[in-house]
């Protein structure tokens, strides 16, 4: 029988840190429909609004399961997420979470609108199955990695823009916030190398190694810089500037810990910003971020997630 911290693992096999980054674009993009309206009034009350992304991350969180689900080889020589890669969780309790969460989001999201609907059923199509099960298994090669990534995050964009209230039409301010989320996911194929390249997953970083890896980081988080600039998105572009030489710093150094360290002031500086549009996102990151902490010190005595290079 389950007791005390035990109770929580269900919760954090859906990996709630990574909610962050998907609340962060869910609420950029509902401020620039907000911004560009389509119609004098948004789509959805405010309360709606709400629903819409707490059922995007619960769709999020049953794919960041189907991921763990099928990285559990990788995830073991890693020495990361322990949850299913230890056997701590079953794999048939986080495939039955997992589809409920996905049933649940979705309904969810056609009862708010068909739009959303579809969207989510898009979304889940592409970076939950398509992203990780054979015969496309996306996320093992190199350049659909990317691409997957930076379609994800657009979809996360434009259910925030519609939410807003924006053109129904994919806004160009999507672009942007697509070549942030590639620079920081290049970044992020570095650490686990290793692991990555004994169990066959070709990622970028495992293809084109850390020089050319970080290169090509800087050279998307560039692009993200212009073209916010370009389409006067001050909600990115500031976070893009403050971003910049720390991807610029990794470029030149070429080491590991500055590559960790811009994109956790990537990530954390554009976090921020939303936060300044919408105060209340401050509250709940910081809930689940020292929840987060309390979980995997008294679970695994792990000092996670943290703030350092490393």
């Amino acid at each position: 029988m389950k007791k005390g911290v035990e109770w929580f693992d269900a919760l954090f096999l859906l990996r709630p840190t990574l909610f962050f980054p998907v609340w962060t674009y869910f609420l950029a993009g509902q401020s620039g429909g907000a911004r560009y309206p389509k119609v004098s009034l948004q789509l959805l009350h405010p309360m709606g609004t709400l629903w819409i992304m707490a059922a995007l991350s619960l769709l999020m969180g049953s794919v960041f399961i189907l991921n763990q689900i099928q990285d559990m080889e990788t995830d073991r020589r890693n020495r990361k997420l322990f949850l299913l890669a230890n056997g701590i969780v079953p794999v048939r309790h986080a495939v039955r979470e997992a589809v409920v969460l996905a049933a649940v989001s979705i309904g969810l999201a056609f009862w708010a609108d068909p739009i959303f609907g579809l969207g989510f059923m898009a979304l889940f199509l592409i970076a939950g199955i398509l992203y990780n099960f054979p015969p496309t298994a996306w996320k093992n090669h190199a350049i659909l990695g990317i691409l997957v990534n930076g379609a994800g995050s657009m979809l996360i964009y434009d259910i925030g823009w519609v939410a807003g209230g924006g053109e129904q039409a994919l806004p160009l301010q999507m672009f942007a916030y697509a070549f942030a989320v590639v620079a920081v996911f290049l970044n992020t194929t570095l650490p686990d190398r290793k692991g990555d390249q004994a169990t066959g997953k070709i990622t970028f970083g495992v293809r084109y190694g850390l020089g050319r890896t970080v290169l090509w980081a800087l050279v998307f988080e560039a692009g993200s810089f212009a073209l916010s600039l370009f389409l006067r998105e001050w909600l990115l572009f500031i976070p893009s500037a403050l971003a910049l030489p720390f991807f610029t710093m990794a470029a030149i150094r070429r080491k590991l810990p500055d590559t960790l360290r811009a994109t956790k002031l990537a990530v954390s500086a554009l976090a921020g910003a939303v936060c300044v549009v919408y105060p209340a996102t401050l509250l709940l990151i910081a809930a689940v971020y020292f929840l987060s902490r309390w979980y995997y010190q008294k679970r695994f005595h792990m000092d996670y997630p943290n703030f350092r290079a490393s």
